[in-house]
């Protein structure tokens, strides 16, 4: 099942509601979403629940939270509460602040 409209501008809301003062945007990745604090990824929303990638910085805060895996094969995942006011800044934030940005892959030549 993918991730509906009406939810990820829920989650959206949500995240506004944090007034945390990131920019934060999605895109829509193979039925599901990815939401962004500019180019960095922070959120995979998959079937209607949003997953956070457990790193150092926010592995104390979540760690009462539901691990399930977004999609398989990927690991390390935690239900993401937003709804929770108070722990969605704090991660947003943590995130922002501490997650490195993704790395550049190199093209690969074309063959013709």
């Amino acid at each position: 099942m993918a991730t509906t409209r009406d939810y990820i501008e829920f989650v959206m809301e949500c995240m506004e509601a944090a007034h945390t003062g990131l920019d934060l945007w999605y895109r829509p990745m193979f039925g599901e979403y990815c939401i962004y604090s500019g180019e960095k990824p922070l959120f995979l929303v998959c079937d209607n629940t949003p997953f956070v990638k457990v790193i150092e910085c926010v592995a104390e805060v979540l760690s009462g939270a539901e691990s399930r895996e977004p999609f398989p094969g990927a690991k390390g995942h935690v239900v993401l509460d937003v709804e929770d006011t108070a722990l969605l800044r704090e991660v947003l934030l943590l995130l922002d602040l501490h997650k490195p940005m993704p790395k550049l892959r190199k093209r690969r030549k074309s063959k013709c």
